[in-house]
């Protein structure tokens, strides 16, 4: 009995580790060379990887090693309002940590990724040729988790190496917590139908609708300052559109002709 007793103190203390909200790692106080403290995975802690020659997590990327990956603690449960938070950099492997800022090239990437049930995964942001700052300087990032309010979650991180020079991936600072700008409802929701997909978002969004069909329409897109970001007049708004060059953030969507006007809530990556 008192050995079944202490099983159930081990595994109800693992479960209260290993699943809270919100959570934060700075990686601070935790030995350099190993993975960090509930983690997963091969990325360990190194000293003067982080913020200010501190303590960060990392991946050490090369043609011989070209994948590395951490996954965190389970954590949840994720509400309305749930956001990822983290600071990156990645530098050339030669010199470090005096050497160059690393351009990605062809093939080199930062995942971040969620699973709901440890298995199963699906990219949450993708950091590539395409949008990595190319800075010695941590570079902040955020990503809307909204859609898996109720859940709890694993985030992992995948780094890549693809093609040129070997490089590090620092990653410092993480943080899931509730961001108020985050739990901004949609207007107008009992307005017709109006689908605007996916959302979140990140390089294109899709609209589809049945009631602004016909006469003039005006699309207009603004961010919570009420800056217009992006407008124009059809006669269907229906298809699709580019958000590549839009900041990540919570954006509205307003869609008008001469008989009602709709509001729907995007978020962009």
């Amino acid at each position: 009995m008192k050995k079944l007793f202490t099983l159930l103190l081990f595994c109800s203390t693992v479960n209260s580790f290993s699943q809270t909200y919100p959570y934060a790692e700075g990686f601070e106080g935790m030995p350099s060379g190993q993975t960090p403290t509930g983690w997963t995975g091969s990325m360990n802690v190194l000293t003067y990887h982080g913020q200010v020659e501190s303590k960060a997590v990392c991946a050490r990327l090369s043609s011989a090693t070209p994948v590395d990956s951490g996954i965190t603690p389970l954590i949840g449960p994720l509400t309305g309002s749930s956001t990822v938070t983290f600071y990156y950099r990645a530098l050339d492997f030669a010199f470090y940590p005096n050497g160059n800022a690393k351009d990605f090239d062809i093939g080199d990437q930062i995942e971040l990724l969620l699973s709901t049930d440890g298995i199963n995964y699906q990219t949450v942001l993708m950091i590539d040729m395409n949008n990595h700052n190319t800075s010695f300087n941590f570079v902040k990032k955020k990503v809307f988790i909204t859609q898996w309010a109720g859940s709890n979650a694993y985030l992992k991180f995948r780094c890549q190496y693809g093609s040129g020079t070997s490089f590090y991936v620092d990653i410092d600072t993480f943080q899931v917590r509730n961001d108020p700008a985050a739990s901004v409802d949609d207007l107008n929701t009992d307005e017709p139908q109006v689908a605007i997909y996916p959302n979140p978002a990140h390089n294109e969004i899709t609209i589809a609708n049945s009631s602004f069909t016909e006469g003039k329409t005006k699309l207009k897109i603004f961010d919570l300052l009420g800056k217009t970001v992006y407008e124009e007049f059809s006669s269907t708004v229906n298809g699709q559109r580019s958000i590549v060059n839009f900041k990540p953030g919570i954006y509205f969507v307003e869609i008008a002709d001469e008989r009602k006007k709709i509001t729907r809530k995007l978020i962009i990556q």
